[in-house]
């Protein structure tokens, strides 16, 4: 099992920061360059057990299907997609919302696993980590640069 924490601090009211964050239209806006995010499937609006299907290409070459399930959903502080069927053993994905003196923290913390036992532990020290690691800061830059500057 694998863990993955990242938060930031954005100059906006956390009511506009979850609205942003929870409507799928932005998807695109926070992925960056290197993966393709495709909703194929969607329950709108949003709400505790929606399921989500996207497609995901990543650098062009690897496309996966991607279920989730919305296991958590508490509006202004908390979305969980859990992983039903995709690329990992184990995805459960918190994104969190926090009020500090008007302004959100907002924190993503991810609980995963990958497939394919040893193999997978290398493929996680070699790629899996730093490319989480890389996705995640982009998607809070970006975020924080779209609502800051709205």
């Amino acid at each position: 099992m694998s863990f993955f924490e990242k938060s930031i601090l954005i100059n906006c009211p956390i009511e506009k920061t979850f609205v942003f964050h929870s409507d799928t239209n932005n998807l695109k806006k926070i992925t960056p360059s290197f993966i393709k995010a495709e909703i194929l499937k969607i329950e709108l609006p949003l709400k505790l057990h929606s399921d989500i299907e996207l497609a995901i290409t990543q650098f062009g070459l690897l496309k996966t299907v991607w279920k989730i399930k919305l296991t958590a959903f508490d509006p202004y502080t908390l979305i969980t997609d859990t992983q039903v069927m995709g690329p990992f053993k184990k995805w459960v994905h918190d994104h969190c919302f926090e009020d500090i003196n008007g302004k959100t923290l907002m924190t993503d913390r991810i609980d995963y696993e990958l497939p394919f036992g040893v193999f997978g532990k290398i493929g996680q020290i070699l790629f899996v980590k730093r490319m989480i690691e890389k996705q995640f800061e982009f998607r809070q830059k970006i975020t924080k640069e779209i609502l800051e500057n709205s």
